[in-house]
């Protein structure tokens, strides 16, 4: 019976340095192979003896020895489709991996307005793994030519599909309003629940916003000193609930008075600077 339990162990024993052997072995060939072609290509291409025949020869083995992108891993992906990633990678399907070209390949990502930052690794034999950064979007800019995302910096981000957006993000409107939104939105930002019943801005002569709020009020605030301004409106909505009157503007463009405009018969309220 200790016969029997000692020859079962050594032949367990066995096996296994025989499956790590045969590995070490794989890998040996593996390395070896890798460095002869390697080792060729670049000899060939740096001496100016790379032909069209050479080429499409020593093309040809490198993907039969499955040196060939075969799984390509995307990462950092939230609403850019990676379809749009993996077309530009299905471009060099008929190319060694050896042939792709990572510089080229990480301008067409970045041509991709969504694209913040990308980073590109090629992992031998059949491997390419691209981490990305997406920009965050601000708000939405309707502008002449069209409706497109927006970031704080200003960069515009080309969606078609915008009808998830609309749900959570303002819209501003005017010529070059994407390069002036984050800093109205900061100041507009002090008090989120106000805030979230705005649905547009507008950016009127390059100078100054008016705000539109979903109840169908419209603030107009100065080109200047616009923190200050913003802190009366939140004042009086604290003190009055200004969107549940039925008031259709306040004009707060000169300093010194409020002007309100009710629906009732377009009347004028006055109210004093304290």
């Amino acid at each position: 019976m200790l016969i029997s339990n000692i020859y079962k162990t050594n032949f367990i024993n066995y096996k296994k340095k025989r499956t790590i052997l045969e590995n070490v072995h794989k890998k040996l060939i593996f390395m070896i192979l890798f460095l002869f072609i390697t080792s060729f290509y670049f000899l060939t291409k740096t001496n100016n003896i790379f032909t069209e025949t050479k080429f499409n020869f020593l093309n040809k083995i490198l993907i039969n020895n499955g040196f060939i992108i075969k799984n390509i891993e995307i990462s950092g992906v939230n609403h850019l489709s990676k379809n749009d990633i993996i077309k530009i990678i299905n471009a060099y399907n008929d190319l060694n991996i050896f042939n792709v070209n990572i510089k080229n390949i990480y301008k067409e990502i970045k041509n991709n307005t969504w694209i913040k930052k990308a980073s590109i690794e090629i992992i031998y034999p059949n491997t390419i793994k691209i981490l990305l950064t997406e920009k965050k979007p601000i708000a939405i800019w309707q502008n002449r030519y069209g409706n497109s995302l927006i970031t704080k910096s200003g960069d515009v981000i080309f969606e078609k599909n915008l009808e998830e957006f609309k749900n959570y993000l303002p819209i501003v409107i005017g010529q070059n309003a994407h390069k002036n939104a984050h800093s109205i939105l900061n100041i507009l930002g002090i008090n989120k629940d106000f805030v979230k019943n705005i649905w547009s801005l507008t950016y009127v002569n390059e100078r100054r916003w008016d705000v539109h709020f979903n109840q169908g009020l419209t603030i107009k605030l100065p080109s200047e000193s616009i923190a200050k301004a913003w802190e009366k409106v939140l004042y009086l909505d604290k003190k009055f609930n200004i969107l549940n009157l039925d008031l259709t503007e306040l004009d707060l463009r000169n300093s010194s008075q409020i002007l309100g405009k009710i629906n009732i018969d377009k009347n004028l309220i006055y109210m004093k600077k304290n």
